[in-house]
């Protein structure tokens, strides 16, 4: 008789078919599910809890039969996988409030897990009917918010210390050069684009960038219109910071801090490049804290609620983004984090949109709250910076559901999908105002007229420009300049009014000289605020001089001032005149003593060591020059002539004071000749 393999299969399964039926162990077509109701999730999946205590919600699965809610059905709950150090001495396990479970009358069999001593995945396997489900559990630390929220703080902080410390030694390390780089590119607003995006990509922060340039419009080394281009720029340039954090640059950020503190300690030269370097690193390794920080509160279901509604209402989130933008001043932190919550699925593409549209509008914020005490053509560069960020959102709104689609298909991953949209959106905005830039500088013209400016106080001088000295040293060199044509125009207009016995031009010169007094308080003031550990040994020697010009520049403007008003007076009250031939020479002798503080006031704004020591040698000359006068004052009194004997002690003390103004010019070319080595 011959083997029939198909007879015994057949048997066989019937045997098995039999004694199912006879058991009642036939498996129906059950499906099990994380449990719901309507549309909220209630199975507690997912979800994180503190080790050693019980999970906030309970496990819940859900039985269905086609589709149907199945109750009385008996459901096996067991611990599948915990975190091995719970086995060790010392430490407990995980355990579940109930093993076997029977569905209610929803078809939905709960349970309650305490989680062991040690932090980590805890997978909980419910099973029924042959079907299974896992669910995924964190342990996390007993008060691990405690600790997420001082490490966010302190993330936040080091991110700030990070872009201030950098951009500091970039400002020491390139003040100078960076500045006539500016003013060199900046009349072309095609190159200014240019500038701002490789200055902003260096400060890590657009808000930086806009704060040297309101400084600078402030000082009136440069005009809003010049600086529209760069603004446009340094929007672009802050999009390479997020670029770079998307690639999960900031896993290396640590070498580039232990890099920067090597540097910083070799030498002085390379003390300021260590700096920046220190101070990238600092910021990538903080978004690192952050973002670290912020992984366990997906957990969260207020958090995951609250994007929910975020995605619902885009407008709360865009009111969230602004705001913190304007409090921590830096909306690369705000896209950072928005970027570090997609790592995580916390936050998606559409969620996203609102974050950056935020905390765009909130670093023109920033940059009205960094202007608020600055000149009109300082605030008319921030309010530059808000109107293009508005603007930008107001053309973004309309069109956010195709651009979504746009940038969904950048790339497969969310966060470089969210670090595109950024760089797209500032691209096109972009494209779009530049060719409208003269129109916007008029407006910004008409929105902020000119202000009357303060005629008795400092009109180019900056406190945000301390930060950067070479910055600080112009703003300072610019106002002293101001100052010396002032004290030009006392010296100039005070013959003229010895001439003519003019006692209006008494007090004028009297309300001149109080002013250049003020100046030259502010200016001190303003010099000794320079930090000294920020200046290398050529702005420190720079610093000094300028403290020394400050002071001739107001030993003149004493000189003619005080000594001046009482040669009108005694003329008026005595009705003194002159001879012809001493008032010609006092008349010359003023003009070339004139011609060389027009000098002086040429080598503070050149620095030229040549004409410096040009300058200095006119010591000499008048030196001589007062001899020759005085000698020739002389002979004229052995003539016995009347007006020269009325007027000796006027005539040789005028020619004394002309000669001393002379020696003050002349000790403002040595000073500059010192540093110049001319």
């Amino acid at each position: 008789m011959m083997f029939n393999f198909k007879t015994v299969q057949g048997f066989i399964v019937l045997i098995v078919t039999l004694f199912a039926v006879i058991s009642g162990r036939v498996f129906p077509g059950y499906q099990l599910k994380f449990a719901t109701v309507g549309d909220e999730d209630i199975s507690g999946n997912n979800q994180a809890g503190e080790t050693g205590r019980d999970l906030p919600r309970c496990l819940a699965l859900q039985v269905l039969d086609r589709g149907k809610p199945v109750a009385n059905i008996q459901v096996h709950f067991s611990i599948l996988s915990e975190p091995v150090e719970n086995s060790y001495p010392g430490n407990f396990r995980a355990r579940l409030s109930d093993t076997v479970v029977y569905t209610d009358q929803l078809g939905i069999a709960r349970t309650r897990l305490r989680l062991g001593s040690n932090t980590g995945e805890y997978l909980i396997k419910g099973e029924t009917a042959g079907r299974e489900l896992v669910f995924v559990i964190r342990g996390l630390k007993h008060r691990w918010y405690l600790g997420t929220v001082l490490e966010i703080i302190g993330g936040m902080a080091i991110f700030l210390f990070g872009l201030y410390y950098g951009a500091k030694g970039l400002r020491r390390l390139a003040g100078d050069r960076l500045r006539q780089v500016l003013f060199a590119l900046i009349p072309n607003r095609l190159l200014g684009v240019l500038v701002g995006i490789i200055v902003t990509t260096i400060f890590q922060s657009s808000s930086a960038t806009i704060g040297l340039l309101i400084s600078l419009a402030s000082s009136g080394l440069i005009t809003a219109g010049q600086s529209l281009g760069v603004i446009l720029g340094a929007d672009i340039g802050t999009t390479i910071t997020i670029q770079l954090l998307s690639f999960r640059i900031y896993e290396y950020a640590l070498f580039a801090v232990a890099a920067g503190l090597l540097l910083m300690n070799s030498s002085w030269r390379m003390k300021d490049i260590g700096q920046v370097i220190f101070g990238f690193g600092l910021v990538f390794f903080s978004m690192k804290i952050v973002l670290s920080a912020v992984e366990p509160v997906k957990y969260l279901p207020q958090f995951q609620a609250f994007f929910r509604a975020g995605t619902m209402h885009p407008f709360y989130s865009f009111v969230l983004a602004l705001v913190f933008t304007a409090l921590v001043r830096s909306s690369a932190a705000t896209i950072g984090m928005t970027v570090g919550l997609s790592f995580s699925g916390i936050i998606g593409l559409e969620s996203a949109i609102p974050f950056l549209l935020g905390a765009n509008v909130g670093s023109g914020v920033t940059a009205l709250i960094t202007a608020w005490n600055a000149k009109s053509e300082g605030r008319r560069v921030a309010l530059a910076q808000l109107l293009f960020k508005l603007v930008t959102t107001l053309m973004v709104i309309p069109v956010i559901p195709p651009a979504i689609v746009l940038f969904s298909r950048t790339s497969p991953i969310v966060a470089r999908q969210i670090a595109n949209a950024h760089t797209l959106i500032n691209i096109a905005a972009t494209v779009i105002f530049l060719p409208l830039l003269g129109v916007i500088e008029k407006l910004l013209r008409v929105i902020i007229p000119e202000q009357a400016d303060d005629e008795a106080g400092p009109r180019y001088l900056d406190t945000a420009a301390l930060e950067s000295p070479e910055l600080a040293l112009a703003q300072g060199t610019r106002e002293i300049l101001r100052m010396g044509e002032m004290v030009q125009n006392m010296l100039e207009k005070s013959l003229l009014f010895f001439l003519e016995n003019d006692k209006e031009g008494c007090r004028w010169l009297a309300s001149e000289d109080d002013r250049i007094d003020r100046l030259e308080e502010e200016l001190m003031v303003f010099l000794s605020k320079i930090p000294p550990e920020s200046q290398n040994p050529e702005t420190s020697k720079r610093t000094r001089t300028l403290f020394y010009i400050t002071e001739e520049l107001e030993h003149i403007a004493d000189i003619v001032s005080k000594n001046m008003v009482v040669y009108i007076r005694k003329r008026i009250n005595h009705n003194l005149a002159f001879s012809a031939a001493g008032l010609e020479e006092i008349k010359v002798f003023h003009q070339q003593v004139l011609k060389n503080l027009a000098m002086a006031l040429g080598c503070i704004a050149t620095w030229d060591g040549k004409m410096a020591q040009q300058l200095v040698e006119k010591r000499v000359w008048g030196i001589e020059r007062k001899r020759e006068l005085q000698n020739r004052h002389l002979e004229r009194l052995a003539l016995g002539l009347k007006e020269t004997l009325d007027t000796s002690s006027i005539h040789l003390d005028l020619i004394s004071d002309l000669e001393r103004i002379n020696f003050h010019c002349t000790q403002i070319g040595a000073a500059i000749a010192s540093v110049t080595g001319g």
